[in-house]
């Protein structure tokens, strides 16, 4: 490990409570693909490195002999670009409106930049309503000039749309919230209580086989963290409300090894189907909206009395602590707060985000980690654990690293042939492509079981813990035959999704 990745593997140890040195975990050295002045190799490197560790630990206090754990640092960096390289029939599957003109940046009359985030119809409409403005650039660019960014963030705050104002990296750090978030580690782990209600049998194959992970997610920084759960044995069941917006392309990315089922909470059988399966979890993981969990009644203390033995995994933008606590933000508009996108447009013409999505994947990953550390904990302490991650955190732990480009080679139809895996699913017989595990453990090494699936595949009163029907018992994917032979469709070049979010400085 160099020193900005032991700086991040140390710094997620410790707020984890890992006990793996970072002299215990191997990194391989290949090169980035990312032209930014901030380090997201090393970052994706140390932190993944510190994820495998977590896996592993979990998998010794449960039986398992200790394993060493490997990461590919060019892997890594890709891994945080991973819903641009999956693949069906060796065709890209496309990831869902993120150029769409109302996401951008945009300048208010008082001369400050905020960004917009619309990705949902609700969330574009309700943008375009407030500057009574049509779907079209330049005459949004126009109408946002006509109003002040404060008025704008309070109002947007209001109405539960999403927008953040843009920092330098010392300004953030000197702002109410950024001050909040770093006097916190980058992940937090309470435990309450010490019932061991539940305490996970020896494990025979995999550090998280049978543990029962109930996902209430969306988008990606959510799934992703439930997918790494399952990537390690984890049993999910994926909840989805078919009246709530989603980007379905995203969904075979992360469905994989789950069962996807739909529920909406304001009916009554609906609800009480999520009580039982919450009584039964080990683990929730909600990445909506924070204050919706008490709008159902469940709040923490609520969620104790429901099942003690539960690992509560909340991933939120800026925390549940601070003035900013009932914003709604997305990848973007962490980077532009915590002062990604002014260090990423230096020396260009235009506002620019870091070429990669290291926010969600990393608050992904970090989510994980902390999971995984806190099921460990509770086969010795028992007890209901609170764990937080957050999108602006996870950026944060980032931009401590020195503000540097490095040399980038750019990505080719090789590191498919490096890094892509195949494997066979039950939709219709279709074969899905997509990166290999990145964390690489010696012994038990990561895998789904069994291909994505469509939302709302299962009975969700009929569906409960198991494997999936045809699930794997060793790695069913395999060095992937369509990059071998060069049929890879859509595959993006060159040095990540430059072009996501960028816009004209004048309208």
């Amino acid at each position: 490990m160099n020193k900005n990745q032991q700086h991040v593997y140390d710094t997620i140890a410790k707020a984890a409570s890992l006990s793996t040195p970072s002299s215990g975990v191997s990194i391989e050295q290949a090169p980035t693909f990312l032209k930014e002045p901030v380090q997201i190799a090393d970052f994706g490197a140390g932190m993944i490195a510190a994820y495998g560790a977590s896996a592993a630990e979990l998998g010794e206090a449960r039986g398992l002999p200790s394993q060493d754990v490997t990461v590919d640092r060019r892997h890594a960096t890709l891994s945080l670009n991973d819903g641009m390289y999956n693949y069906l029939n060796g065709v890209v599957i496309i990831g869902g409106e993120i150029t769409v003109p109302v996401n951008g940046f945009f300048e208010t009359r008082d001369g400050k930049w905020l960004c917009f985030n619309g990705a949902y119809p609700h969330l574009r409409d309700g943008i375009l309503k407030y500057f009574d403005a049509p779907h079209d650039q330049p005459k949004l660019i126009e109408a946002v000039k006509k109003h002040d960014s404060e008025k704008i963030l309070e109002d947007f705050e209001q109405l539960g749309l999403c927008a953040a104002p843009m920092h330098t990296h010392e300004q953030w750090l000197s702002h109410p919230q950024g001050e909040a978030l770093a006097s916190q580690p980058v992940v937090r782990l309470e435990q309450r209580g010490s019932s061991k209600a539940r305490v996970l049998p020896e494990a025979k194959q995999r550090p998280l086989e049978g543990v029962r992970v109930v996902d209430c997610t969306h988008v990606i920084a959510g799934p992703w963290l439930s997918r790494m759960l399952v990537e390690h044995g984890a049993d999910c069941i994926s909840i989805r409300n078919a009246a709530f917006p989603f980007l379905y392309p995203a969904i075979y990315m992360e469905s994989y090894d789950k069962k996807q089922i739909l529920l909406d909470f304001k009916m009554k059988r609906s609800f009480e189907r999520f009580i039982e399966l919450i009584k039964e979890a080990d683990v929730l993981v909600w990445g909506y909206h924070a204050p919706a969990l008490e709008r159902l009644g469940l709040t923490v203390d609520k969620l104790q009395e429901l099942n003690p033995s539960l690992v509560l995994v909340r991933e939120t933008c800026y925390g549940l602590e601070g003035r900013w606590k009932n914003r709604k933000g997305w990848e973007q508009l962490a980077q532009t707060t915590c002062g990604a996108v002014e260090l990423a447009s230096q020396g260009r013409d235009q506002k620019h985000l870091i070429a990669a999505l290291p926010t969600d994947y990393g608050t992904g990953y970090l989510g994980a980690t902390a999971a995984m550390a806190a099921l460990r904990q509770r086969q010795e302490h028992g007890g209901f654990w609170d764990v937080q991650a957050t999108l602006c955190g996870t950026i944060m732990l980032a931009l401590e690293l020195p503000h540097e480009a490095e040399e980038a080679v750019p990505v080719s139809i090789d590191d498919m042939k490096k890094y892509l895996v195949d494997q066979d699913s039950d939709i219709g017989g279709a074969v899905f492509s997509r990166f290999a595990p990145v964390a690489r453990l010696s012994k038990t090494p990561a895998f789904c079981a069994t291909g994505p699936a469509i939302l709302g595949e299962h009975d969700p009163f009929k569906t409960t813990w198991g494997p999936r029907p045809g699930a794997a018992t060793s790695p069913p994917h395999r060095p992937s035959e369509f990059a071998k032979e060069e049929r890879i469709y859509g595959l993006l070049t060159g040095y990540g999704h430059e072009d996501i979010m960028l816009r004209p400085e004048k309208g």
